[in-house]
């Protein structure tokens, strides 16, 4: 296990991770550049490009989702969540788009429930319950007696196993259950290597158990499968501050801060770690 107090004589940058995707990136934000309007070399030497272009602006669900990614690299929930509920009430989003688009702004921003609201108003639309998207949403505020609640309805579905097993998974590790959490959670990603959550959910319960070290190494393993999303960067950060390696934090903080660049918890950890220092070689 990895204890506190580790304050000197560390590599700043052991723990460090930079974006696997940035090469790709690059080419989306060439894309977004096209079909915003702008000039790309790329894309104009498509004979189809500008064509293709300008039909994704005319359609309201991909140019709200282009909305959606654009201000959600940006930090801004508040204005979009703004815009789509303007574009369903004059009828350019159908309540479907509208919902579908709220929710994967409000999973972006980590905005539990919101996403829940989404979830809810979108089933009682459609008649199904989206048993994935109500367990996450309703895993992060801890709101685990719904989260039992809802696997009695999914018990008999065979809908996203994996997504179910996550469910008690992460109920068990709410509940104190922490073996057989760590179990399940390893079981889950050795069947779906790309379950990014269940490797955060592993990260969680070796936190849990105090094994920092290895935790940071899991959140690692789940940046790696999904550099955006904020909470994987806030809880490694959260981890290297309980290792006593502020600096080591602060860079961590950097990194999430760079696709996430207003989240609260972020810009509140790296505050109290003083800023950090720019990643040093060698001992700190």
């Amino acid at each position: 296990m990895d204890g506190s107090g580790e304050k000197t004589g560390y590599r700043v940058d052991e723990f460090d991770m930079t974006d696997p995707g940035q090469e790709l990136k690059y080419r989306l934000d060439a894309f977004r550049r096209a079909f915003a309007g702008g000039e790309d070399p790329a894309e104009e030497a498509r004979p189809d490009g500008a064509a293709r272009g300008a039909a994704y602006k005319e359609h309201p669900f991909l140019a709200g989702m282009l909305d959606v990614v654009k201000i959600a690299d940006s930090g801004d929930a508040t204005e979009v969540l703004r815009s789509i509920d303007k574009r369903r009430a004059n009828g350019i989003l159908t309540d479907v788009d509208a919902l579908t688009l709220k929710q994967t702004m409000c999973r972006s921003a980590d905005e539990p429930e919101g996403e829940l609201d989404a979830t809810v108003e979108l089933d009682e639309i459609t008649g199904e319950i989206s048993h994935s998207s109500r367990a996450s949403a309703l895993y992060r505020p801890g709101r685990i007696d719904e989260m039992e609640e809802l696997c009695k309805t999914w018990e008999t579905s065979r809908v996203l196993r994996d997504d179910y097993y996550l469910c008690r998974a992460r109920i068990m590790r709410a509940k104190g259950n922490l073996d057989s959490a760590r179990r399940h959670a390893v079981a889950i990603f050795t069947l779906e290597p790309h379950k990014h959550h269940a490797v955060e959910l592993l990260g969680d319960v070796l936190a849990d158990a105090g094994d920092l070290r290895g935790a940071v190494l899991q959140y690692n393993r789940a940046l790696k499968g999904d550099y955006n999303v904020a909470q994987f960067h806030v809880k490694k950060a959260e981890a290297l501050v309980r290792m006593g390696r502020p600096d080591s934090a602060a860079l961590a903080c950097r990194r999430g801060l760079a696709v996430r660049p207003d989240n609260k918890r972020l810009l509140d950890i790296l505050d109290a770690a003083g800023g950090g220092s720019e990643p040093r070689r060698g001992g700190a």
